[in-house]
């Protein structure tokens, strides 16, 4: 480009304004290029330390010890590793910011800022009154102002002389202009219907249900700890009970290969005598089994390595429930985290009857404002301190009249889920007295027979002794043998089943009430 050449001379205004982009363009090139990079570094930083990438699991605790657990010692273990029970508390765990978002609710509003801007501009063309377009510089002719004398009076005046102008050059308007602007401004809204005290009430309603929540949890958590204590108790029993009956029909199986041997019973003895010994080890191979799965659903309710290893407490002897039925039901009510949860959840739908109630009512606002401004002129810099100052401070009150029926559809809403959440927490108390009445029934069922499964295990040892030594001196068949060693084994069973029947049921009945009862 020939600067210095008058056909190509580029005005001075124009001239440092293609300069000063260049730089400017430059300078915005390498800060962009030190923000990428700063930029990169943080996110790397972030990723590394904060973790973008997936969080690692927590491991699940292995047990393994050599003394007993009782149920409560399971149950603590399980308070602190069960993963249904962690997420409940981890909900709970947020009453405190709600809580304080509803007390936020009475706080004023606080908004500060501070900004600043530069306007660059160059405009070599503009519109002429006939809507054609011209361009800059322009050259204009004024009239010269002179000064006239009045002879007889000697006053003077200024004003155009149309005899004499002059010619004035308008160059292409290129300037910068900078502004520096700061506020803070503070409004408060009062609802007058009252709904920030019902929100604070109901927040702290929310805060009572999660808490319940979590007892609900710990109370279903304790009867599925007991439950699955039970069953790993009872299956053990079994066992036991499998191997003692494989032993019987080992025993069996020799004295009908000793008869066979002096010809007092045929091969069909000893061969039947080796079908039962042969059935009663697959038995025992399935009540193995079965002990392992008892045992892994044991260790997953608890939370913990379903290879963890460790004794039970099996002391648990039948007693006489002597329980008021009444009593329980009306303790039920009381004492029940979920039917609370009902009750509270009444509460809280009465209270969002009074916040759409309160729609009907106006609001009041008060607001405060300040602002602090100063544009600046060419190569004058930012700052941080402008001078233009202006205070408001202002007071409405505001009343919604009509809202295409919203308001009264929502407050119809509000009246029917209270309703509905009355009616809830009546079908939840009958439920739980439902629930009650069946848990004693069983309980008191399983009492009562547990007398006669006592009653009938004796008498069928008993009788097992009695054929098996009458098989022994030949005085019976191998057939009304095998009839006792059913009888015994059946009547063992019932009884190991109704004393944990008798223990399940006491742990659904303190389910049902909602408390221990001993």
């Amino acid at each position: 480009m020939q600067i210095n050449s008058p056909k190509n001379r580029i005005p001075v205004g124009t001239l440092r304004f293609i300069c000063s982009k260049m730089i400017l363009q430059r300078l915005m090139v390498e800060k962009m290029k030190s923000v990428n990079v700063v930029g990169v570094v943080l996110l790397l930083f972030t990723i590394s330390s904060t973790g973008l990438a997936a969080p690692e699991a927590e491991e699940t605790p292995l047990i393994s010890v050599s003394h007993s657990l009782s149920p409560d010692d399971l149950y603590e273990i399980a308070l602190r590793n069960n993963p249904d029970h962690q997420k409940n508390l981890q909900n709970a765990s947020l009453a405190g910011s709600n809580m304080r978002s509803a007390l936020g609710t009475l706080l004023p509003s606080v908004d500060v800022g501070f900004s600043i801007s530069q306007n660059d501009f160059y405009n070599p063309t503009y519109i002429e009154s006939d809507g054609s377009v011209s361009q800059y510089p322009l050259e204009v002719e004024e009239y010269v102002m002179m000064e006239y004398v009045e002879s007889s009076t000697g006053v003077k005046w200024l004003a155009l002389n149309p005899d004499s102008t002059v010619t004035r050059t308008i160059s292409i308007p290129d300037d910068e202009t900078r502004s520096s602007r700061g506020w803070i401004s503070i409004q408060e809204t009062i609802n007058l219907g009252g709904q920030q005290y019902f929100n604070i009430k109901n927040a702290k309603i929310s805060n009572r249900i999660d808490n319940l929540a979590v007892n609900s949890s710990e109370l279903n958590l304790y009867f599925s700890v007991r439950q699955n204590y039970y069953n790993v108790l009872a299956y053990r029993r079994f066992l036991d009970l499998a191997h003692r009956v494989l032993e019987q029909r080992t025993e069996q199986l020799r004295l009908a290969q000793a008869r066979y041997d002096v010809g007092s019973v045929t091969e069909l003895d000893v061969l039947q005598a080796e079908i039962d010994v042969g059935n009663q080890e697959n038995a025992v191979i399935e009540a193995e089994n079965n002990v392992k799965m008892a045992v892994e659903a044991l260790n997953a309710i608890i939370g913990v390595d379903l290879d963890s290893e460790y004794e039970l407490v099996d002391e648990f002897n039948l007693f006489s429930p002597e329980y008021d039925l009444g009593e329980l039901t009306r303790e039920a009510v009381i004492s029940r985290p979920d039917y609370l949860q009902y009750v509270e959840m009444e509460r809280y739908n009465k209270n969002s009857v009074n916040i759409q109630r309160g729609q009907f009512l106006p609001n009041l606002t008060a607001s405060l404002s300040h602002t602090r401004s100063e544009n600046s002129g060419t190569n004058v810099a930012f700052t941080t301190n402008p001078r233009n100052r202006n205070t408001s401070l202002g007071l409405t009150l505001s009343w919604n009249l009509f809202s295409g029926f919203s308001d009264a559809s929502n407050y119809q809403t509000s009246r029917v889920a209270l309703n509905n959440a009355r009616h809830d927490r009546k079908q939840q108390e009958l439920t739980i007295e439902q629930e009650v009445r069946q848990a004693y029934y069983q309980l008191m069922q399983t009492y009562e027979q547990s007398r006669v499964t006592a009653k009938n295990r004796e008498l069928a040892s008993r009788q097992l002794v009695l054929e098996q030594e009458r098989y022994r001196l030949g005085a019976t068949s191998q057939l009304n043998l095998r009839t006792a060693q059913v009888t015994f084994e059946q009547a063992e069973a019932d009884h190991i089943a109704n004393i944990f029947n008798f223990w399940s049921a006491l742990a659904a009945l303190e389910n049902a009430v909602g408390k221990r009862l001993q």
